[in-house]
């Protein structure tokens, strides 16, 4: 079972986020993942760095921790033949440390730049356009491509590592699911573990058998959301930068950390608790990840709000990942 750390960008100064990368490294942490995003889920000393030039900054600091963004929605700020070239890159630099994770994304991250923000079976399309476009790129030769939005004309990669890195595909639900079992390595979700069982699952082996692969062959996993400081009250307190993520739906056409942050001032305290596991104590992370094993999941990568990440870190490398 593996464990990861969720760097967000949204939360911390990219400068500290890379250091922490090494940190989790020597804490005994087996991955790293970013946040890709242009806008942030709240406004009030929120950061915001851009995830690709961090993860070459923070590959280099580290000499083993696997990373890649976590997720990377190609809507429309990205075609993703680049998106295939910036992994092949770090890929080749970096030999088995990377992976691209794709989803559908929200509009913070597209309607600032002046997009579109097209309604889910929109973004499901064009999700399938860059799963086979990656797919493509990654391998020999030229390619032409005319999908149902992105297209290639003659396009090669010429930086092409082999092996080639794992594609992963993001979601929620049962139609990103079935993308997912139909293209990708790896499975990332942030739902519960009934709904993941009765509701994903399935979709993910339909999409699979679908395309002739064994979805026994595609890892899964959980991004769970993690509250942790010394006393119950701060815990709680740690969850208010990341109640924009409750204000709003994937869905909703809001994009400005304002009004997403004013939105989220109307959730009443006792409702923060509904973003993640509140606790002062190490054993029930512990027990998280367990769980999460025990569901069939591969990997935990945790999504942690604390008043002192850097500790955080640590004490997770000398209790939980050492197995004491």
């Amino acid at each position: 079972m593996d464990v990861g750390l969720f760097a967000p960008h949204e939360q911390y100064a990219p400068d500290r986020l890379a250091t922490l990368a090494a940190r989790a490294e020597t804490a005994g942490f087996d991955t790293v993942w970013t946040s890709d995003h242009f806008h942030p889920w709240w406004h009030s000393g929120a950061s915001c760095g851009a995830a690709w030039p961090w993860l070459g900054a923070a590959l280099e600091r580290t000499d083993r921790v696997r990373m890649g963004t976590g997720v990377t929605a190609p809507i429309a700020r990205y075609h993703p033949g680049l998106l295939a070239q910036s992994v092949a890159t770090l890929e080749s630099m970096y030999p088995g440390r990377t992976h691209l994770t794709l989803a559908t994304g929200e509009a913070l991250n597209e309607r600032p730049l002046g997009f579109e923000w097209p309604p889910y079976p929109e973004r499901r399309k064009r999700l399938v356009d860059a799963c086979e476009i990656v797919d493509r790129l990654w391998e020999e030769g030229f390619h032409d491509y005319d999908g149902h939005y992105w297209t290639l004309d003659t396009a090669k990669l010429y930086t092409r590592p082999e092996p080639r890195p794992p594609m992963y595909v993001a979601g929620n639900g049962p139609k990103t699911a079935t993308v997912a079992g139909r293209y990708a390595d790896g499975f990332l979700t942030l739902v519960d573990i009934d709904t993941y069982r009765e509701t994903l699952v399935p979709a993910l082996r339909e999409g699979a058998e679908t395309a002739g692969r064994d979805p026994d062959d595609i890892d899964r996993i959980k991004q769970a959301t993690v509250a942790y400081a010394d006393t119950a009250e701060a815990a709680v307190e740690a969850i208010q930068f990341w109640t924009g993520t409750l204000a709003i739906d994937f869905d909703d056409d809001v994009f400005d950390p304002r009004v997403i942050e004013e939105r989220a001032r109307d959730i009443p305290r006792e409702n923060w608790r509904d973003w993640g596991l509140v606790t002062t104590d190490l054993d029930e992370v512990r027990a998280l990840i367990e769980r999460h094993e025990r569901a069939g999941f591969d990997e935990v990568e945790l999504l942690v709000s604390t008043p002192d990440i850097e500790a955080f870190v640590d004490e997770m490398g000398e209790t939980v990942l050492s197995g004491d």
